[in-house]
């Protein structure tokens, strides 16, 4: 049975420092629970022969599926090794999140395929396995993030120095955005909270960026979503950034 010491199997000593940086990977969980609970019945609503409408979800998930790559590929080369060396009671735990990589992987590779194979036509056949394999995706999205929260994010902030953290964050910065990044951005503020969306505005965006997001992002982002989500489908929370 792997150890795990108080509140997060991290080592535990006197003066070792807690980062809570882990927020910051919550919040993009966050996100992609959001956007991959809607994708099934985004595809289910296409009509038969839609192919404009196919054309362009396929577009979106394909981003959706190539961010969930990235931002597992930032965890596998930033996160495993340096929990297994630092807490290596932990090891169960950084096999267990290996192991749930990998087959999401397997799935979001799956996924991408049938994507292909709806497009064009829009066949609802097609469109009815893509959306019982995105259901799938939800479900193990489900699991893993919450086993990932619960059981590795808690002993990496014990683990992780902010020097780390913030190598990390430079790493996922430098990554080209998979959506265009208004939509990527507005997804994001839109995900979070909204007692936590001005703090997090100051705190990520600098003052160029909350500008040209105000002036141009933000409508940019509002007609993506009336595309996305056309009328009759939830609404989604916009704001104006101050």
């Amino acid at each position: 049975m792997t150890t795990r010491l108080p509140s997060t199997g991290a080592p535990a000593t006197a003066d070792t420092d807690t980062t809570c940086r882990s927020d910051e990977v919550v919040r993009i969980h966050r996100l992609f629970r959001r956007l991959f609970a809607e994708a099934p019945t985004l595809v289910r609503d296409v009509e038969q022969g839609d192919a404009e409408r196919a054309a362009f979800l396929a577009r979106y998930l394909h981003g959706l599926t190539t961010l969930l790559h990235l931002h597992h590929r930032a965890e596998d080369e930033f996160f495993w090794d340096r929990m297994t060396e630092r807490a290596p009671a932990c090891g169960l735990h950084v096999a267990a999140m290996r192991g749930q990589h990998h087959a999401v992987s397997d799935r979001l590779d799956a996924i991408d395929a049938l994507v292909d194979a709806w497009a064009p036509e829009a066949d609802v056949l097609v469109a009815e396995r893509l959306a019982c394999s995105l259901d799938e995706l939800d479900r193990m999205l489900a699991e893993h993030l919450a086993d990932e929260e619960r059981d590795a994010l808690p002993i990496l902030d014990a683990v992780l120095t902010d020097a780390e953290w913030d190598e990390i964050s430079a790493h996922a910065q430098r990554e080209k955005p998979p959506l265009p990044l208004f939509v990527l951005l507005g997804l994001m503020i839109d995900s979070l909270p909204e007692g936590e969306r001005d703090a997090w505005i100051a705190r990520e965006l600098p003052g160029p960026m909350r500008l040209a997001y105000r002036l141009v992002g933000r409508r940019s982002y509002e007609r993506a979503m009336r595309r996305l989500r056309p009328a009759g489908a939830a609404p989604v929370a916009l704001r104006r950034l101050a």
